[in-house]
């Protein structure tokens, strides 16, 4: 396709929905697909391998029903089986062509300061891989709509680095509260802020009008720990207006009361239903649900249940398929890094430099290009979380060429997604009738399985009657959710 009429299918959309999940690399989700009616896709063949450090190869896996990773024993916890993924990290596991993701599994796994030695059934955890079985939702959109296997992450590292490229093309440093700086250093919370997830980078929303986009969430929005134009809330109005909730329905009435003067009364879906999307919408996936008869997440962090994650994928399809908007919207449902999983692909070099110190492209992860106007297929285009802010600035901005110009050069040098588009929407509608019915069985049998049994505890290691445990990324979200309440955002506004 040419980059005019890339430009040209880009230039027919009026509606960009971004879902983007948490810490998978692309074979662990979408790597089955070649092997599974869709030979162009540059997944798995069965032979992929990493050796462990006594030089035994492990060859990459599915997980089978019942033997998930995030069933773990009794006497692990699902920080254990949680990959390390820092940037230290992420170099030992591309060594020697992306050979030392096992070597680091075991030798990062550690509880309270001391080193864990993992039981023969887990080492080989980061080659396992999930397939239709376990993503319904992935297979019925991979097979109608657009899959990316060459969308890298913009870094090698973890998430909010990822996360600060894919809302400002860069990444920056943590930055403190000014409020902290009239605390006692004796404050009991003072720790729980001082390491809140806090940055200070230019999103790309400030390069559009306030009525082109909203963020959408069941938290507090990431969009607050990225810019801190977006911590200062003494502009109630742009609140109500720039940011809302997933869904509604799932809030208190006293919640909502409460919330009232600073939150819009609307939601994603609301605003779907409605035929009322913005121009652009953003949502975050729920990172830290306490409810006790649900997932504690559905971002696929592990140790997430992936199949809350299939469940959120297909109610945000659901719901704009069924949407007066949905013949111009395009839905990108992307990861922001790997999260330590093994992936065969060597991330590309950047080719030239952008200032951030990286020479190459983060891990590849999962992605999914969705809607009537996509055209069903494999794209094999080099796209990094940048081609988010390329695509909606060159179609959105009221002058492209500036607001990308100020993006910087990481933006500049990304692909739009135009080249994965049509000239005109598709008259059929795929039906997904099945897979519906499948999340919604798993739905009943998820609650069920986390209701306590008569003098036991519930069968799902998140369910009623089990500890609690956050995993790291959890933590950090709860203590940006606690420093937000110390800004002024009253409690449990998105």
């Amino acid at each position: 396709m040419t980059d005019d009429a890339a430009l040209s299918n880009l230039s027919q959309v009026q509606h960009i929905v971004v879902l983007m999940m948490e810490n998978r690399s692309f074979d662990q989700m979408l790597g089955y697909l070649k092997r599974a009616g869709l030979p162009d896709v540059d997944g798995l063949t069965g032979s992929e391998s990493n050796p462990d450090a006594q030089s035994v190869e492990h060859f990459s896996f599915e997980w089978g029903p019942g033997k998930t990773v995030f069933h773990p024993p009794q006497d692990l916890t699902g920080k254990i089986l949680d990959p390390c993924h820092s940037e230290e990290c992420v170099r030992e596991q591309l060594a020697d062509g992306n050979r030392g993701f096992v070597r680091n599994f075991l030798a990062t796994r550690e509880l309270s300061g001391r080193h864990v030695e993992i039981p023969s059934e887990y080492r080989a955890l980061p080659m396992g891989y999930y397939a239709a079985a376990h993503l319904p939702a992935y297979d019925y959109l991979a097979r109608n709509y657009c899959v990316c296997d060459a969308w890298h992450s913009s870094v090698p590292g973890d998430t909010w680095p990822n996360r600060l490229f894919a809302v400002a093309g860069r990444k920056g440093p943590r930055v403190s509260m000014p409020l902290l700086k009239r605390l006692s250093a004796k404050l009991k919370q003072l720790t729980q802020l001082t390491n809140a997830p806090l940055y200070d980078v230019r999103a790309f929303t400030r390069e559009l009008s306030d009525r082109q986009w909203r963020w959408y969430s069941h938290d507090p929005a990431t969009l607050r720990c990225a810019d801190r134009s977006y911590r200062r809330f003494k502009n109630l109005e742009r609140d109500r207006d720039n940011f809302a909730f997933f869904d509604r329905q799932k809030v208190s009435s006293l919640t909502r009361a409460l919330e009232s003067p600073a939150v819009t009364p609307d939601s994603f879906i609301d605003d779907a239903a409605s035929g009322r999307l913005r121009q652009v919408s953003w949502i975050d996936p729920n990172f830290v649900d306490l409810s006790v008869f649900d997932p504690n997440s559905n971002d696929d962090h592990p140790p997430s249940d992936i199949e809350a994650g299939q469940a959120l994928v297909m109610e945000t399809y659901q719901a704009l398929r069924s949407s007066p908007n949905w013949d111009d919207t395009l839905l990108v449902i992307l990861y922001d890094e790997h999260g330590g999983f093994y992936d065969h692909v060597r991330p590309p070099p950047l080719g030239f430099d952008d200032g951030s110190g990286y020479q190459t492209y983060g891990v590849r992860v999962p992605a999914l290009i969705v809607g009537p106007r996509v055209r069903p297929h494999v794209c094999h285009e080099l796209f990094d979380h940048t081609s988010l802010i390329k695509t909606i600035l060159t179609r959105f901005a009221a002058d492209p060429a500036g607001a990308i110009a100020r993006m910087g050069p990481r933006v500049q040098h990304a692909a739009h997604l135009g080249a994965a588009l049509a000239e005109a929407p598709r008259a059929s509608r795929p039906d997904p009738t099945d897979v519906l019915g499948r999340v919604d069985a798993w739905r009943v049998q998820a609650r069920a399985d986390r209701r306590a049994r008569r003098g036991a505890v519930s069968v799902a290691p998140d369910g009623a009657g089990r500890p609690f445990a956050l995993h790291e990324f959890q933590e950090e979200f709860v203590r940006f959710a606690f420093a937000m309440q110390h800004l002024g955002l009253h409690h449990g506004e998105p």
